[in-house]
């Protein structure tokens, strides 16, 4: 098994090497990858398109599973993802975005809540972005993921799994630095953001990302997504 880690600014996850769209993702395909102007150059479509997965830091270590015509296979094992793999977050990166040589897992522990969502409120008014992790664009699961990496928590990168991971509460109960999750009309996790404030006389308050709104925000949480309210959880219990 091959380690390599990320030596772009920020690598994007794809689903599969053809994913990148002509004309429009060539901006964080090189090794010097420049997303500012990738999201600026994105419609409201082209920000939630599914090819992208999840987006990996400079720094970030992988597991490179396959080499095939200038792209890599591989395991992003600080992005947690079990319901794809137990290692880690799979999919495809350009193989120069990464420098490859030869060769853990973190756990969700006890963290302070307050830290938490200040982390999270760094984030307000970045555009949302499906599968972002950058300050150029960022998804729901994302910005709670990478707020408590952070802190050196490590939680899943996805809403679905986070709500697995994380300890359940009952609403009326949540505090800040907690999470709301929400789900869709079949009853699946997805989507999840900070409860921003404690509830009063009926009211929440929410942090999260928004695909609504397009960006990174603080509200009161509007009667559709209270619709959509599945439960809250705490991290670290």
């Amino acid at each position: 098994m091959k380690i390599a880690t990320v030596t772009a600014p920020v690598a994007t996850l794809w689903s599969r090497p053809d994913a990148p769209r002509p004309g429009v993702d060539a901006a964080v395909l090189g090794p010097h990858s420049d997303p500012r102007s990738w999201v600026a150059g994105l419609d409201d479509e082209g920000r939630m398109y599914h090819g992208v997965l999840t987006q990996l830091l400079h720094g970030e270590q992988v597991l490179v599973e396959e080499v095939r015509g200038g792209w890599a296979r591989v395991v992003a094992t600080a992005q947690p993802a079990a319901k794809l793999d137990p290692r880690g977050y799979p999919g495809w990166l350009p193989l120069d975005q990464l420098s490859v040589r030869e060769s853990g897992d973190g756990a969700a522990g006890a963290v302070d809540r307050a830290a938490a969502l200040a982390a999270a409120r760094a984030w307000l008014g970045v555009t949302y972005v499906w599968g972002g992790l950058t300050p150029y664009g960022i998804d729901c699961s994302g910005l709670v993921h990478l707020a408590f990496r952070q802190l050196g928590v490590t939680v899943p990168r996805d809403a679905s799994d986070q709500r697995l991971a994380v300890p359940e509460l009952p609403l009326g109960s949540e505090q800040p630095g907690d999470l709301y999750f929400f789900a869709d009309a079949r009853g699946d996790i997805d989507h999840v953001g900070f409860v921003a404030a404690a509830p009063r006389d009926g009211t929440r308050f929410v942090l999260h990302a928004c695909s609504v709104n397009g960006r990174v925000i603080l509200e009161e949480m509007p009667p559709a997504r209270t619709a959509a309210l599945a439960g809250a959880g705490r991290v670290g219990g």
